[in-house]
């Protein structure tokens, strides 16, 4: 494993097919809030430069960044996502979700729940998303056309997830983090879950870019290559 930060990570985006978007999060002295530093970080070369705002706002949010960033009061801490017809969709860690038009425009909001425990995170699955309801211990699939709920893995009385914390996806698989030092996995083909990879410590946040991983555990955050 090579560390990237000891910071507290606000976000990780994909960048290309070998690098990702990293956000720092950076105090501000003497007050409550923070300002956000943003770095790619190149997985063949194992570096770690700064890019600007306005591209982290566009690999994330899309062409229409500059509307949708009108409308949110924090584009940082919101899971986003560009769907199959070029509508934005936004969560937030409380369940509050809008949906933005290919114009930026806020074409409908609301607060995504199941059991009336809010829902959070976002991993994109072409024309579905999952999400996870921690307070349920699940993982959940909408569709992106509709907003319905399309699947359920794990309950609240299961031992499938236990308090959940982060979902991610790659290549079709979906990468929760549970149980505090665990990552499980829910294959793609039949839906089984299994555990992936297992830390000495936390881990707060987990995402598989093919052979490349980055991991957020409570000592920083790590490169991983083939889990190593």
């Amino acid at each position: 494993m090579i560390k990237l930060s000891n910071r507290e990570i606000a976000d990780i985006l994909p960048y290309d097919k070998s690098k990702a978007v990293l956000v720092e999060k950076k105090p501000v002295i003497d007050t409550q809030h923070f300002k956000a530093s943003y770095f790619v970080i190149d997985f063949n070369e194992k570096t770690k430069e700064v890019l600007t705002k306005g591209a982290y706002l566009l690999k994330k949010f899309g062409p229409s960044y500059a509307a949708v960033t009108k409308t949110i009061p924090n584009f940082v801490q919101c899971s986003a996502a560009v769907l199959y017809d070029k509508r934005v969709l936004v969560i937030y860690p409380n369940g509050e979700t809008g949906i933005f038009d290919r114009n930026g425009e806020l074409a409908w909001s609301g607060f995504l729940k199941y059991h009336d425990e809010a829902v959070s995170g976002l991993a994109l699955d072409s024309k579905y998303f999952w999400t996870l309801c921690r307070g349920e211990n699940c993982a959940i699939r909408y569709s992106a056309q509709n907003m319905q709920l399309d699947l359920r893995i794990g309950g609240k009385n299961a031992k499938t997830f236990v308090n959940p914390t982060h979902i991610s996806l790659d290549n079709g698989d979906v990468y929760i983090c549970s149980s505090r030092n665990t990552v499980r996995k829910i294959d793609a083909d039949n839906f089984m879950v299994s555990d992936y990879l297992r830390f000495d410590e936390p881990i707060k946040q987990f995402y598989k870019f093919g052979a490349y991983a980055i991991a957020v555990l409570q000592s920083g955050t790590y490169l991983l290559q083939n889990n190593e």
